[in-house]
């Protein structure tokens, strides 16, 4: 009889360390912008020294500066992917303009405030990982993101200058992708534009779009470029609502501002659903200015950022998320309310990952998988039709088994890595294409109920 007893308490206490699942709003995939957000659409020079190079600052750096005062600026060079301490304690990137012998001058206003004594890092320890500073940035930088950034449902997407007209007095110029400051990828992406205004308020507008949600959330790729006599570019972008009856409204407004480099903008807002959205972008002061617009994507927000700090989550990918790797560590730090567990493996591409998605993640019992796979695609010359298969087939794998994805974009390839050839605008390309979030009628489960709003907006 004690036996038995035994038994069942045993049987009891056993159940109850069980962990619930999580209970999702939905299985509606997270993305974070790695490539054009994190990596500001920026990869490995010839002239970086590899590795790890760290400099203490010998002063603070407040809120809103571009320059960052350095014990020693050896080891660093313009046009490097960089990343700082702030004064939170976590690392924020940012790319160099200009290297002086106890100074370097940043691509934008300081994120957040750097005290006297915290670090700065390179970013890249080869032309296809970042180092160990990197990957902490990364992992810091997507933790911001998550906790920001909606569930989000492709609306409409225009790609490179396709969705743009000039406006005020601006003219474009074609611009071909050659470089890391350029936003389109291949040829078939579309040739990009440089805009060139000397007006106040000249720029370029999107073609206006219906919307059938109020709330949207739009990202803006786009290249501030160089204004004459500013350390940095400021544009202006403005979301304009056009409501059926005619009626006008701002909708949302926002300033960017970037020392030709790459920003992706998120523009959160709230519409009539029905009505037409326009962006516009331009020049707040009269001075000589080009600029370089990129892609526009309307997002329907589903709903709020998720707490992701609970719950068990599974990494699932390449190199960059290798079983005791740095973005691996680091992620279990950050979010030590959960229990984080790596099954990436060195090297793998999307279709391996599709191939071992059974063997590897079910048993796991994840509420939460993250996916990080791109760079031995395109290495391997993988089509973007063939990459946003294997894309679909693990959001569907993942959904299927109760749990959310996590997804980050392609890493941006090296112009000139050790071998190989130039790989930036085929992950240019997979940036611009991959349908990561899905759109109303794309990606969605067989498994999942679709709810009668979504299905009459298929």
């Amino acid at each position: 009889m004690r036996f038995l007893f035994s038994l069942f308490t045993a049987v009891l206490i056993s159940a109850s360390a069980v962990a619930e699942p999580i209970k999702h709003n939905d299985l509606n995939p997270a993305l974070v912008d790695l490539h054009f957000g994190t990596l500001a659409g920026v990869g490995w020079y010839t002239n970086e020294p590899g590795g790890a190079i760290e400099a203490v600052s010998t002063s603070e750096s407040k809120l809103g500066d571009f320059t960052i005062n350095l014990a020693s600026t050896a080891g660093f060079s313009r046009g490097q992917l960089a990343c700082y301490q702030g004064d939170d304690d976590t690392l924020y990137p940012v790319v160099i303009k200009d290297v002086k012998p106890d100074q370097v001058v940043i691509d934008r206003p300081l994120p957040r405030a750097m005290p006297a004594g915290a670090k700065f890092y390179n970013f890249y320890g080869n032309d296809a990982h970042a180092n160990h500073f990197g990957f902490v940035c990364v992992a810091d930088d997507a933790l911001r993101q998550l906790a920001e950034r909606p569930m989000l449902r492709r609306a409409a997407q225009y790609k490179s200058a396709s969705g743009w007209e000039v406006i005020n007095g601006a003219r474009s110029v074609p611009q071909p992708a050659a470089g890391y400051g350029d936003v389109g990828g291949q040829p078939e992406d579309g040739v990009g534009i440089a805009v060139h205004s000397g007006n106040a308020g000249a720029g370029v507008a999107s073609k206006p779009v219906v919307s059938l949600y109020e709330n949207m959330v739009t990202n803006v790729v786009i290249n501030p470029g160089k204004q004459a006599g500013k350390q940095a570019a400021t544009l202006d972008i403005v979301v304009t609502e056009i409501r059926p009856s005619g009626e006008i409204i701002e909708a949302a407004r926002t300033q960017v501002t970037r020392d030709d480099t790459i920003a992706s903008v998120d523009i959160p807002y709230t519409i009539t659903a029905g009505s037409k959205i326009r962006v516009k972008v331009t020049v707040p002061s009269s001075s000589e200015s080009v600029f370089y617009p990129g892609s526009i994507t309307h997002y329907h927000a589903l709903s709020q950022a998720e707490d992701i700090n609970r719950g068990k989550h599974v990494l699932f990918g390449d190199s960059w998320f290798a079983s005791g790797g740095d973005l691996h560590y680091h992620l279990i730090k950050r979010l030590n309310k959960a229990t984080v567990v790596s099954k990436g493996i060195v090297g793998n591409r999307s279709d391996q990952l599709v191939a071992r998605f059974f063997n590897d993640v079910p048993g796991e019992k994840p509420d939460y998988v993250w996916i990080m796979v791109g760079t031995n695609d395109y290495y391997h010359n993988t089509t973007g039709l063939l990459f946003q298969a294997q894309i679909t087939y693990l959001v569907n794998y993942i959904q299927s088994i109760g749990a959310k994805p996590i997804l980050f974009n392609a890493t941006v390839g090296a112009i000139a890595p050790g071998t190989g050839g130039n790989q930036l605008l085929k992950s240019r390309s997979y940036a611009l294409n991959t349908l990561y979030v899905p759109s109303v009628s794309f990606l969605r489960s067989p498994l999942l109920p679709v709810k009668r709003s979504e299905r009459e907006t298929d």
